[in-house]
């Protein structure tokens, strides 16, 4: 199975960072799980579809269906029990969902998704009803490393107007929305993974590895000496 780098990325910071004892990539749903908090799924589901901004981020799709296309790039659980789903983009020109309109869809499509899916599929029926006296229960973030000029004004601008839609539920649920990119990306999530991962090797952490590859004490190999000649040599068989 194919690893990209940003989502090796995000394991390693779930790992090492976030202190996950559980971790994974590429996380999909089954069709055999149970469903969970139906009621509330629908009632969140339909107060964002509902929402003239954001109407057109589910397009055609019902709840059911929405739900059965979760997938999130990195998912990890920690020793206390809190969840964190991680959606990366690491383009090298910079974000690459299409236009700004479609990439303001996808990101909050991601955000509103992973949010549902952890309702769905992480609880009971009634364990988000009686949260743990954690001040958080689980972090969503879709992060990137490069989002540049009025594309990222007006992404952060749109995440802002989806945390406020659905805050009463979020605060209920004790889950919180991130949007993470440029300068915030690196010192929130690349710097401390590079320090948090410095001791560690595990192999099977592409982005750990390749760090570690490029930053080695590369030296230039020191030519061998040539041994002193004897000055003999052979002549018709007889050394001289």
């Amino acid at each position: 199975m194919k690893i990209e780098i940003g989502e090796s990325l995000a394991l390693s910071y779930l790992k090492h960072v976030k202190g996950c004892i559980i971790y994974q990539t590429n996380w999909k749903v089954s069709s055999h799980w149970t469903i969970n908090n139906k009621e509330k799924l629908d009632t969140i589901f339909e107060k964002v579809r509902r929402e003239e901004a954001f109407s057109g981020i589910f397009k055609k799709s019902e709840l059911d269906q929405f739900l059965k296309q979760a997938e999130i790039d990195a998912i990890g659980i920690d020793q206390t029990g809190k969840i964190y789903a991680i959606d990366i983009a690491y383009h090298g020109n910079g974000l690459g969902y299409g236009s700004t309109e479609e990439s303001k869809a996808r990101i909050m499509k991601k955000l509103v998704r992973s949010y549902l899916s952890i309702l769905c599929y992480f609880s009971s029926p009634c364990s988000f009803l009686n949260p743990s006296p954690e001040e958080e229960r689980c972090e969503i973030i879709f992060a990137s490393p490069k989002v540049t000029g009025e594309r990222e004004e007006s992404i952060r601008e749109y995440f802002n107007e989806l945390k406020a839609l659905l805050g009463a539920e979020l605060k209920e649920d004790k889950v919180v929305l991130k949007y993470i990119s440029n300068d915030e990306f690196k010192e929130q999530i690349l710097d401390p993974t590079i320090e948090a991962g410095e001791k560690d090797a595990d192999t099977n952490e592409l982005f750990l590895r390749s760090y570690k590859l490029l930053n080695l004490p590369y030296t230039k190999a020191k030519p061998k000496k040539k041994k002193a000649s004897s000055g003999r040599y052979l002549v018709s068989g007889q050394v001289k």
